[in-house]
């Protein structure tokens, strides 16, 4: 949601951040209509993104927390979660349960997408919001002190939850607080030098087919209240 909100309408949680900004939907809307073409045109659809060990972009969750322990204000996960292979019994296939409680086996390994300097995730659909950032967007965010259990992330239950951590307005801004990432007036010379490359991103992901050529004046537009907000 923008502006960005500290509180979740559905259920009251609180983040320890403003939670994730990012507009994703225009992604939905391209991803349905690449289905359709293929399935009725036998147009095959532009390749998946997601991490992979091959080219070093899908990384052990744990090894994230030096980059994001730089940057003022956030705090990591203290303890990673990983999923276990669990043995009920030889009848587990038929819908019973044997043996109470499971016999724990291996954990599964927890990848994730590797991060930039920034804190972002390099791998995936990459909009605007990541290649031209503003901010720091992640897909996890913890439970505020005020609600409890701080070092939990939201979303074992009720739903994930990201935040959105704005850059230093300006490099005076970031030298007081000691931030790693480059401020926003070092990374643009002006707001329209800003939309200018957002426009440039989002026609990469037309020409790519991940984006809808009718959905770059919505992500333009997005992207023009985000810097008016948090270069105001």
């Amino acid at each position: 949601m923008f502006p960005p909100i500290t509180v979740r309408p559905t259920d009251g949680i609180r983040g320890q951040l403003p939670f994730n900004t990012v507009d994703y939907t225009p992604l939905l809307r391209a991803a349905l209509t690449n289905l359709d073409r293929w399935v009725t045109l036998g147009t095959p659809p532009p390749p998946s993104c997601h991490p992979r060990l091959a080219d070093g972009t899908a990384v052990p969750s744990k090894t994230l927390a030096d980059v994001f322990a730089k940057i003022p204000g956030v705090w990591f996960p203290p303890q990673m979660l990983y999923a276990l292979r669990l043995d009920y019994g030889p009848e587990t296939h038929l819908g019973r349960t044997l043996q109470l409680p499971a016999v724990e086996g291996e954990a599964y390994p927890a990848l994730v997408s590797a991060v930039d300097t920034d804190g972002n995730e390099i791998a995936g659909i990459r909009l605007p919001d990541l290649t031209v950032p503003l901010a720091t967007h992640t897909g996890w965010n913890l439970r505020h002190r005020e609600v409890g259990n701080p070092d939990l992330v939201i979303g074992i239950t009720g739903g994930l939850a990201g935040w959105s951590l704005p850059f230093p307005a300006t490099r005076a801004d970031r030298e007081v607080t000691g931030d790693p990432r480059l401020a926003i007036a070092e990374r643009y010379r002006s707001r329209e030098d800003y939309v200018r490359q957002v426009r440039v991103a989002a026609q990469a992901l037309v020409d790519q087919g991940y984006l809808l050529a009718e959905d770059m004046a919505r992500v333009e537009e997005g992207a023009g209240q985000r810097y008016d907000l948090w270069c105001g």
